[in-house]
C-alpha cells in the first residue's frame, strides 16, 4: 500500500466509524429517549452533549475532516494527470464527508450549546425536548447518510484505482 491509500483507507474508516455512531443515534439512541419521561430526556441529551466534544469521537470527527482534505487534493492532482473514475469517487467520497462534518458543525453544535439552558425539570421541557429533537434526528439521519455514503465511495474509489 502506498501513502495515498493509506491515507484514503485511514479516512474511510474515520467517516465510517463517525457515520456508525451517528447511526446509532438515529436508530436506537434518540428513539430511546423519546420513550423515557422528558425531564429525563432533556438531561440525558444535555450530558451526552457536555461528554461528546471531549470525546475520542470529536477526536475522529476532526481527523477524518483532515483526511478527507488530503484525500481530496490527492484525488483532484491524479484526475489531472490520469482522469479515472476511482479518483472521482475518492473525490465525491471527501466532500460527502465535508457535508457530514458540516452539518454538524453548522446546525448540531450550536443546537446542543443552545440545549444546555432547558431546565430538565423545569414546566416546559415536554415542549423543548420535542422542538429539538424532531428537527435533530432529521439532520442527524442526512449527516449519518452523507458519512457512510462517504465510507463507501472512498473504499469503491480504492478499488476502482487498484482494479
Amino acid at each position: 500500500m502506498n501513502l495515498t491509500q493509506i491515507t484514503t483507507l485511514s479516512a474511510a474508516l474515520g467517516a465510517a466509524t463517525f457515520g456508525g455512531v451517528l447511526f446509532a443515534f438515529s436508530t436506537f439512541v434518540m428513539p430511546g429517549l423519546d420513550q423515557a419521561p422528558p425531564a429525563a430526556a432533556v438531561s440525558t441529551m444535555q450530558q451526552i452533549n457536555r461528554a461528546a466534544p471531549r470525546s475520542l469521537l470529536a477526536l475522529d470527527m476532526v481527523a477524518t475532516l483532515a483526511l478527507c482534505v488530503v484525500v481530496a487534493v490527492l484525488a483532484v492532482l491524479r484526475m489531472r494527470q490520469h482522469g479515472g473514475a476511482g479518483n472521482i469517487l475518492l473525490l465525491v467520497g471527501a466532500a460527502l464527508y465535508v457535508v457530514s462534518f458540516a452539518i454538524t458543525a453548522i446546525y448540531h453544535i450550536p443546537r446542543n450549546d443552545a440545549f444546555y439552558s432547558v431546565v430538565a425539570n423545569g414546566p416546559h421541557a415536554a415542549r423543548a425536548w420535542h422542538d429539538y429533537a424532531r428537527p435533530w434526528e432529521l439532520w442527524n439521519h442526512v449527516r449519518t447518510g452523507a458519512a457512510l455514503a462517504a465510507a463507501a465511495s472512498m473504499m469503491a474509489g480504492l478499488l476502482v484505482r487498484s482494479s
